[in-house]
Parts: C-alpha cells; structure tokens; sequence
C-alpha cells in the first residue's frame, strides 16, 4: 500500500504543478486536515489547522494569486504504510514584488482509502 500511496501523493504533485487543480484537489479527502505552519508575521494566507477540501482550495488560491510561477519541485519520496514523507522545493516568482524565492519544505501525508486525509 505505501507504494501506491507514493504514486497518489505524486499525481497529486505532478498535477498541481501543471496547473490542474481540480486534479490536485480530488486526492484530497472531503474532510482533509492541513497542518500549516504558524507563518501568521510572513502574512501567509492561514495558519494552525485548514479542515475541508473546499477551504483548502480556497487558501490554495488566495497563496498562489502572490506568484507568478509557483511549483513545489519533489527532491525526495518516500511511503510507509499509510503515510507519505515528501521532501522538496517552493519555487516561485513574487507577482507583485518581483522576487524570486526558493523554500526547502517538508510534508508528511497520512493516506486512507486513496485520499489524503491530512497532510
């Protein structure tokens, strides 16, 4: 299972970076619980726990309205069991400030029954 779980989680991936979004949003489950860091003095769109597939879409859209491109470039994969450890890259283009950026992140996602239910 934690093989397949792999390839979700990079479909997921694979389809948020060319811009499908509703692709990307489909692995998530209806009652996904997002664990974003507390960036509240970086002005981030949210902080703490975004629950729902609907909210996360809309935090979704209200961080990438800032750039102008933005991708997360995988450097690392891993499954085990039901949960997914991804190792990557931000990398965007500030739309209104010009600024490049390059962000070392990491995610853990837990996987039930094909979807991500927290990540």
């Amino acid at each position: 299972m934690s093989q397949e779980n792999v390839e979700i989680v990079r479909a997921k991936i694979d389809a948020f970076n060319r811009g499908d979004y509703e692709e990307a949003l489909a692995a998530l489950d209806q009652d996904v619980e997002w664990h974003v860091p507390d960036v509240a003095a970086l002005d981030a769109p949210a902080s703490g726990m975004v629950r729902g597939r609907e909210r996360v879409a809309e935090v979704f859209a209200r961080w990438l309205g800032a750039w102008d491109p933005f991708s997360f470039e995988v450097t690392e994969i891993l499954g085990h069991g039901e949960q997914v450890f991804l190792a990557g890259v931000q990398v965007g283009h500030g739309r209104h400030s010009g600024v490049d950026v390059s962000v070392p992140t990491f995610h853990v996602c837990t996987l039930r029954d094909r979807r991500i239910v927290v990540m």
